[in-house]
């Protein structure tokens, strides 16, 4: 957690000494559906997205190119997913403070409205838990399989878009895949899981330079 937020302000930072007439800086909030890929060979696991939210903030560098940016949002995201695994429901909630960084295009330049944009996240876990069989039991992240659950750090792609509504006011959609085998090694033999999300947003601009 502290690694990722240590990358924002830098970024904000490096951004307004670069190009601090192009900045933009603004906060965010929103809902999400989230899930998994699972896959098991001893097994058939199975599961359903589960809604969630996140909230945070973000901030835009202009580059030289004038359809070109760079976007980085540093989130909290409330992310679930109910699973159906060796016969087992569990309803599975975690917590994820997440920082995707795009590489963005605006077809209008500066004054358009509509943006796509694309890049890597990564996402640290900071809380969790999962219900099952009525019982509710805490998730641990790590690496020690005899004790821990999950990864602490997640990484994957982001693809979003959007549409700037007013001066002030946008609208984000963004999907996210994680990459990485996201189960603690040795947790479950030859199992994986690779995050799933995609979340709606909307966006108020605090500040222009």
């Amino acid at each position: 957690m502290r690694i990722l937020s240590l990358i924002f302000i830098l970024w904000m930072i490096s951004a307004k000494g670069l190009y601090a007439q192009k900045i933009q800086f603004g906060a965010e909030a929103g809902a999400n559906l989230s899930g998994a890929i699972v896959k098991d060979p001893g097994g058939n696991p199975s599961g359903t997205p589960l809604p969630g939210f996140q909230l945070g903030g973000f901030a835009g560098l202009g580059l030289p190119a004038k359809n070109l940016s760079v976007n980085a949002r540093l989130l909290f995201s409330y992310e679930g997913y109910k699973a159906d695994v060796y016969d087992t429901k569990a309803t599975i909630h975690v917590s994820f403070l997440k920082l995707p960084i795009n590489l963005v295009y605006q077809p209008g330049g500066a004054s358009g409205k509509w943006f796509a944009g694309l890049g890597p996240y990564l996402a640290a876990g900071i809380g969790g838990h999962y219900v099952s069989q009525g019982n509710k039991v805490s998730i641990h992240f790590g690496s020690n399989a005899d004790k821990d659950d999950l990864k602490r750090l997640d990484i994957g792609a982001d693809v979003m878009g959007g549409y700037q509504a007013t001066d002030k006011i946008l609208v984000r959609a963004a999907f996210d895949i994680g990459i990485i085998n996201y189960l603690t090694p040795g947790s479950t033999a030859d199992a994986s899981a690779h995050t799933l999300s995609f979340g709606i947003t909307a966006a108020y601009l605090l500040s222009e330079k």
